[in-house]
């Protein structure tokens, strides 16, 4: 399951990967196949289909740029994996929630597990839920700003459903004139939003969306990795320690300058409406941001969160070579500038090591479907 074809797969070749945007950076894909963990999909130059960008499998410098087609020719997927490649290959685009959607329903059927699908189950019914509850936060908003401090005796959050559901319709048919909408579009235009903003939830909400999640986690893991390296001072562990921590920390700093510049943005919802109203396809794209910048650092911390503490070790070098790195385009998004190619000339310094991708595969393949679960 886990053989690779070397001679098909150098006819691709190891190149410099430094890509300028996060399109040419790609989207992580679940992958069970050890081969695959970590490996990126994105269009290829002329925009006429797919190509897959895995790191050296060797460990060293460079990564391979496989055309999409060409993927069973290089190794022996998992029956998850042809699958989810199959269904992947009818996609115009790929998005890091477009990939996402069809890797749940893909692990729905079972094919990388029981935990696997339970998780995906449960993950969709989590967005629809945080999504329910991103338009409640909005509307509840709405109404603070829209009633006279008599009208507002009970703060709404603390009403009656039924009171809540009145006063939520005064809202909004008060704020459609001024919006030079109807009360039925400014509803529409709250699902948009809501929609939209789902996967980043409302600053306040009780219960964390996945975005203020996973940057939860990585930051635990950071704070793991230093405690663990602190106790095994090994010159190789420290400088892949280093990558994984610096990496991290990048991505970190500008996934919070995204949140907060959404944050700012959701929390006046009247104020919102009127972006929306101007333009939802561009507050959209801006939705998305932090989803990109945290793309592929979920399964990343769940290399490390299900490893044995024994095991740490070589599991740190993979996550090391995993690690991705930004494009240049964050500086667009976020008015930032910082040595973005700094994980990739740490990387050549760690050493070369194909055990974490050879041998033990059914092993591997059996923990890799635990990280698809988790990060699902």
């Amino acid at each position: 399951m886990n053989e690779i074809s070397r001679d098909a797969l150098d006819r691709y070749g190891t190149g410099a990967y430094q890509p300028a945007t996060f399109l040419e950076r790609g989207v992580a894909v679940p992958f069970t196949t050890p081969f695959l963990l970590g490996a990126r999909i994105r269009p290829t130059e002329s925009r006429a289909g797919l190509e897959v960008v895995i790191a050296n499998p060797s460990g060293g410098r460079g990564h391979y740029i496989v055309p999409w087609a060409a993927l069973p020719e290089v190794c022996s997927p998992t029956l998850h994996d042809r699958r989810l490649w199959k269904r992947l290959s009818d996609e115009p685009a790929v998005t890091p929630s477009l990939v996402r959607e069809v890797a749940r329903t893909i692990a729905a059927e079972g094919l990388a597990g029981r935990e696997a699908a339970a998780a995906a189950t449960k993950a969709k019914g989590e967005d629809g839920a945080a999504r329910m509850r991103a338009n409640f936060m909005l509307l509840l908003d709405l109404i603070r700003r829209t009633e006279s401090r008599e009208e507002a005796t009970v703060p709404p959050q603390l009403d009656k459903p039924d009171r809540i559901e009145v006063r939520a319709r005064r809202a909004v048919a008060r704020i459609a004139p001024r919006l030079g909408a109807t009360p039925e579009i400014i509803a529409a235009w709250l699902e948009g939003i809501a929609t939209a903003i789902a996967g980043l939830g409302v600053p306040g909400d009780p219960i964390p969306a996945r975005t203020r999640v996973t940057v939860a986690t990585i930051e635990a893991v950071i704070g793991e990795i230093e405690l663990w390296i602190a106790r095994n001072p090994d010159p190789g562990d420290q400088q892949a320690a280093a990558l994984v921590i610096d990496a991290a920390r990048m991505s970190l700093q500008v996934a919070r300058a995204a949140i907060k510049d959404l944050d700012g943005a959701i929390s006046d919802t009247i104020a919102l409406l009127g972006i929306w109203k101007q333009d939802p396809s561009g507050f959209s794209r801006r939705a998305t941001r932090p989803d990109w910048m945290l793309d592929g650092w979920q399964i990343i911390a769940e290399l490390w969160r299900d490893a044995d503490p024994e095991a740490r070790r070589g599991v740190l070098w993979e996550m090391a070579l995993l690690a991705p790195v930004l494009p240049r385009e964050v500086e667009e998004w976020v008015g930032m500038r910082d040595d973005w190619d700094r994980p990739l000339r740490l990387r050549r310094l760690v050493r070369a090591n194909e055990d974490w991708r050879s041998g033990r595969t059914f092993e591997v393949v059996a923990r890799n479907e635990r990280l698809r679960a988790r990060a699902a």
